[in-house]
């Protein structure tokens, strides 16, 4: 095996929040001894709609049930990726495929190795909007007016204390300046997760336009 993941996507079409979970996964798989390739993250609606081809109109086996044109794919929305072991020899070991999923579901991800049809088990995603894109179509209609919520602006004069914790009892890492961009991993109550120059914590939503 060798001893580095290989990460061999764009991350910055990931959801933040997904992004922040992978980088997670990674560090507790290493600390396991298991490296991971991380093989595909977000996919557009004609990369999707080929894979759903195979096994269909094209050469191939049935990889996907997911058109493009529907939008029905969690990479589409960026809430999604898939992985192998990187080791030649269990590139797709099915225990050692249900070894990440222990960790991945301690922090909170889903994984398609639980799903019935079709399962699979290099599969892991958000769990917020349920196992399918259902949810996510109702509220948002396509992936482009998702990923516009991702990203949002501080709007205070004075700027806006990322705390350590939302209790505010812990500290706070630094002030983010009035006009900043930050990442936006959820929104809960008065309070939401961002990341801001590699810093995650939380700010009063109120002041995040």
């Amino acid at each position: 095996m060798k001893k580095e993941h290989d990460i061999r996507i764009d991350r910055t079409m990931l959801h933040p929040w997904l992004d922040y979970r992978l980088g997670i996964l990674l560090k507790k798989c290493a600390k396991k001894r298991i490296y991971l390739i991380i093989t595909e993250g977000y996919r557009s609606k004609a990369y999707q709609d080929a894979l759903y081809a195979k096994g269909r109109t094209k050469p191939g086996k049935v990889v996907t049930n997911a058109k493009g044109s529907t939008y029905s794919s969690q990479h589409m929305w960026g809430i999604a990726f898939d992985i192998a072991i990187n080791d030649s020899r269990l590139l797709y070991d099915h225990a050692m495929l249900k070894k990440v999923a222990k960790i991945a579901k301690k922090i909170g991800l889903g994984w398609g190795g639980d799903w019935r049809s079709i399962v699979d088990t290099p599969h892991f995603y958000l769990t917020k909007w349920g196992s399918t894109t259902a949810t996510l179509k109702t509220i948002y209609t396509t992936p482009d007016v998702f990923r516009k919520t991702w990203k949002k602006k501080v709007k205070r004069s004075k700027g806006l204390l990322l705390w350590k914790a939302q209790s505010k009892l812990t500290g706070c890492y630094l002030r983010i300046p009035n006009g900043a961009t930050v990442d936006v991993l959820y929104a809960k109550g008065w309070y939401m997760k961002v990341r801001y120059r590699g810093k995650v914590g939380y700010v009063n939503r109120k002041f995040v336009k």
